[in-house]
């Protein structure tokens, strides 16, 4: 799906712990990071030799722990699914992986799928992921995620509640269970448009409708949702700037974070321009001392907007960006703006900006494009929306989370694709199969410290939620004593995309990543992938499930009718069900 919102990166004061070596070509910059954002983190690197036999020895491998700031060859060791030891000394193990030249990373975190597919899983290990998360689309109902995906993830998994979806349950009657799995989020947005009216995108709620959408989103919090998310970029004309900020307000009641694909488009110019859209967003964030993802801040004005969340992160603000290192994005055909109302207004041009999904090339004529709308209006297409010298500035910048955008993939028939199927058979969007490829090659080529890779697409995720005190990130995102063994091995020398837009090239993958570790289980062990392994875990807070949802937010005292008691917000219903 793709994005217009926005994110911010933080940069605190930080306790270095970093020793170099002879396999450290040259020490690394200190990685602006707040060490002890998890009462779990360890910087101690030296540990103790045992004679103890482990399950996984990884050896003479380059540890790096952004949070510590460690950089340095150690020998570590897995038990039970944890990083039992990290130690200089030799020790031995049932299977033992030679990392010699190579990195030993904490697992990467994508904070941004939409697909929890058993292939696309597969696909995005290699590419070096150990966690995929949706905290941008997400789900009208968090249990039927979470039962879903149990004992049967490849990865480990989370999402948040989607704005979206709940909007389809309430205002165009979707079913719940369509709208409770982002791996189907385009058939969902399908089925609300089979009467030709999308009201999830196009229509301003009732105050009644208001209430229940808040309703199910405060649901999703007390079920251990691990965002309230907003794709509101794909809904502005319906959604009021009231209802964002009541979102804002739910996820602040419950100390989680924002997750929003801001209002405007790449494709849009003043006065909609993609910036204000995110504006919004943080305004509302300041306003309430909320917490905040930016997702895909790699749109137009992005520099400003790093520069924004920058200064935020400085003030020791809970927000975080994140981007993907593609300038095509990837909307289902029949997304709102791409409409034929609309797409002009969006300076689109499907024969100049859209590459169509059967032919990987860019569709002959409009007609073309209109047709295939008509016929498959969940189908994904390869929109172009930036400027091909950007790919060179994004991984410049510092403390951002990166994320692949993730969309499923259906086959002809209409078919996820099983986890043994070949990458050839891949027909989605190549950035699923290269996001860290991508970013680690263009690191490389261009200087820039290994480190502050790693701190990008292993800790930054870790470190906001551990802040947020959501446990299972207080354990990722860290290569330390201790910490849940979830682990990337990868050659910084030769590590490299290898997916592009050729048909049977999309879904190759990664070079140069032989070893991923999930919950101290080899998924990917010499560049091979363990399927019948299904090691994820939930991502998830625990459940709520003392009182009852009582949808007072906390912003009465603010209002004009704060000496009021019998006003309530226009925008709400009554305590007695009537509308002020």
């Amino acid at each position: 799906m793709r994005k217009l919102s926005l994110f911010v990166v933080i940069t605190v004061s930080l306790v270095a712990c970093s020793d170099q070596n002879e396999q450290t070509q040259e020490p690394q910059p200190a990685t602006t990071a707040k060490v002890g954002t998890s009462p779990l983190t360890n910087c101690s690197f030296d540990g103790e030799t045992l004679s103890d036999t482990f399950d996984i020895v990884i050896s003479n491998g380059r540890v790096m722990d952004p949070e510590c700031n460690f950089d340095g060859v150690r020998n570590v060791g897995i038990k039970g699914g944890r990083i039992a030891l990290i130690t200089a000394g030799e020790i031995s193990g049932t299977k033992t992986i030679d990392a010699s030249g190579h990195a030993v990373v904490p697992g990467f975190i994508n904070t941004h799928s939409h697909s929890f597919a058993p292939f696309d899983q597969k696909m995005v290990a290699h590419d070096g992921a150990t966690t995929i998360m949706d905290t941008e689309g997400g789900v009208a109902s968090i249990p039927y995620f979470y039962d879903k995906y149990e004992g049967k993830s490849f990865l480990n998994y989370g999402t948040g509640v989607s704005h979206e979806a709940v909007r389809r349950v309430v205002m165009d009657k979707t079913s719940v269970e369509i709208s409770s799995d982002p791996t189907h989020a385009y058939d969902s947005r399908g089925e609300a448009q089979e009467d030709g009216h999308a009201a999830w995108a196009l229509d301003i709620p009732t105050p009644e409708q208001h209430m229940e959408i808040l309703r199910l989103n405060e649901q999703a919090m007390r079920d251990g949702g691990i965002s309230v998310n907003s794709t509101v970029g794909y809904m502005g004309f319906g959604v009021p700037t009231y209802e964002m900020f009541d979102l804002q307000k739910i996820a602040k009641k419950y100390n989680r974070i924002f997750g929003s694909h801001t209002r405007f488009g790449p494709t849009e110019s003043l006065p909609a321009n993609y910036s204000l859209g995110a504006r919004e967003i943080v305004a509302n964030a300041v306003a309430i001392d909320g917490a905040l993802i930016l997702s895909h801040i790699n749109n137009q004005n992005w520099q400003e907007i790093y520069e924004l969340c920058a200064r935020l992160q400085e003030r020791d603000m809970v927000i975080f960006c994140e981007y993907y290192p593609s300038i095509t994005g990837n909307p289902n055909i029949a997304a709102p703006g791409l409409m034929p109302d609309q797409i002009k207004k969006n300076n689109v041009d499907p024969t100049r900006d859209i590459y169509n999904p059967d032919t990987g090339e860019l569709f002959a004529t409009e007609e073309e494009f209109f047709a295939m709308q008509k016929a498959d209006s969940s189908k994904g297409v390869f929109l172009i929306l930036r400027p091909p010298e950007w790919l060179k500035q994004w991984p410049h910048m510092k403390n951002i989370a990166i994320a692949n955008d993730s969309i499923a993939y259906f086959d002809e028939d209409g078919e996820l694709l099983p986890i043994d199927a070949d990458f050839s058979e891949y027909g989605g969007h190549p950035r699923n199969a290269s996001t860290y490829g991508i970013v680690f090659r263009e690191a490389r080529e261009q200087g820039i410290p290994l480190m502050d890779m790693v701190n990008n697409v292993s800790y930054i995720p870790a470190k906001y939620f551990s802040r947020l005190g959501l446990k299972d990130m207080q354990e990722r995102g860290r290569l330390q004593e201790g910490m849940i063994a979830d682990i990337t091995i990868f050659d910084p020398d030769t590590i490299a995309d290898s997916a592009n837009m050729k048909a049977g090239m999309r879904g190759a993958y990664t070079r140069g990543i032989p070893h991923v570790i999930v919950n101290g289980q080899l998924v990917i062990e010499n560049g091979v992938a363990n399927t019948s392994i299904l090691a994820g875990q939930p991502i998830r807070y625990e459940l709520i499930t003392e009182g009852e949802i009582d949808l007072d937010l906390n912003d009465k005292q603010y209002q004009w009718h704060a000496d009021l008691p019998d006003v309530e917000s226009y925008h709400r219903v009554n305590t007695n069900g009537e509308t002020p």
